[in-house]
């Protein structure tokens, strides 16, 4: 009597891994992207708070990172040029726009592979949606659009963001 595996032992094993791996998947796709989601929201958190004080102070919002005295989170660069705020973070799967074109807002984008996948956008308290918050999902992808429909998100629309043009389009989720 030999000691070992059939062939078809292992190939019901190898089947079963497959299985398994098919399901586990899309759920570990989910909570990553949940968790990158949760990390811009908690950055643009920390500066929306940062630039409320500066406005109060100012009577002006920020032109860049650097003057809301905020260093920026571990792992992220803040540029600070006229022709670009923007922060990139975790090898540039997360980029932060600072006030997307003078529109007073702050715009959180989750790129990985390079390609916005979902944005997070916060409204300032003067501008002109005060204080709202959007879900962005890529335009034609199905989970993006989960996403923000499962965060309680209405569809308003498209968004006339450059990145979001340059990708493809995003559809916009108003946030509760």
């Amino acid at each position: 009597m030999k000691n070992g595996f059939t062939l078809i032992e292992l190939l019901v094993v190898v089947l079963i891994i497959g299985i398994l791996s098919a399901v586990a998947l899309p759920q570990y796709n989910r909570a990553v992207l949940k968790a990158r989601y949760s990390e811009i929201q908690t950055i643009i958190s920390a500066y929306k708070t940062a630039a409320e004080a500066y406005y109060m102070a100012n009577g002006a919002y920020p032109d860049y990172w650097h003057d809301m005295d905020l260093e920026p989170p571990s792992g992220c660069t803040a540029n600070d040029t006229t022709t670009g705020n923007y922060m990139a973070c975790k090898n540039s799967t997360l980029s932060i726009d600072l006030y997307n074109a003078n529109q007073k807002n702050l715009v959180g984008f989750y790129r990985p592979n390079g390609k916005i996948k979902v944005a997070y956008i916060q409204w300032l308290d003067v501008s002109a949606k005060p204080g709202k918050r959007e879900c962005w999902a890529l335009a034609g992808d199905a989970e993006a659009q989960a996403f923000c429909k499962s965060l309680n998100g209405t569809e308003s629309g498209t968004s006339t963001h450059a990145n979001c043009i340059s990708n493809g389009g995003c559809t916009v989720y108003e946030l509760p």
